[in-house]
This record gives structure tokens, sequence and C-alpha cells, in this order.
């Protein structure tokens, strides 16, 4: 997303959005965390902000589309912590860049 304003030019990448979005995601009781593989649950291990899974597209009308895995807790009803996730993901991408989101997609990648 490319913004001009009198002072200049900001740009938000694609990657800030991913980490808006796994952040988001691991904030909510109940994401075990995200999904993705083995690197991404090494980074998460030694605290490295691993968001590689998390894929997120810039529409060129500004909208925004996520796609995030996620593991969730045992016992936790799938459906209704998939949403959760979304609504989280969708409000936290709008009021930090402005952006709007057009889509989140959720795939829960495992039950732990």
């Amino acid at each position: 997303m490319l913004e001009r304003n009198e002072l200049g030019v900001v740009k938000i990448s694609r990657q800030v959005i991913a980490g808006i979005a796994s952040r988001s995601a691991r904030e909510i009781k109940g994401v075990q965390g995200i999904g993705g593989g083995f690197l991404n649950r090494m980074g998460h291990i030694f605290g490295i902000d691993s968001f590689q899974s998390v894929k997120a597209e810039i529409l060129t009308n500004g909208e925004v589309i996520v796609s995030i895995p996620i593991i969730i807790e045992y016992g936790k009803e799938v459906s209704s912590m998939a949403q959760e996730v979304q609504e989280k993901i969708r409000k936290d991408i709008e009021e930090l860049t402005g952006l709007e989101v057009a889509r989140v997609d959720v795939r829960v990648e495992e039950v732990k």
C-alpha cells in the first residue's frame, strides 16, 4: 500500500500486515500458535516473530486479504475459534493501518 501526503510517501508492506495478523491471532486465548511447519515453530520457541506461513495480499484498491494457519487448544470449538481469529485480525489490521480488510481465511492445521 502506497500513500502520498505533504511530507512524502508511506508504504505498508505485506510483511507488516502478516506480522499484525500473526500477533493478533496469538493474543487469542485458545490459539496455541501459528501453523506452517517446523521453521515457524522453531521461530516461536526462540522468540523470533515467524510469520512466513501467514500470507497477506494488498489489492490494487487498497483492500487486504489475509490467509493464516493456526493451531488451537484441544477442547475449544474449532469453528468459533476460527471466527474469533478472523474478527480480531480484521479489527487490528484496520485499526493499526487504516486499510480495509476484504477477507481473512483461517486454516486450522492442528489441535493440541
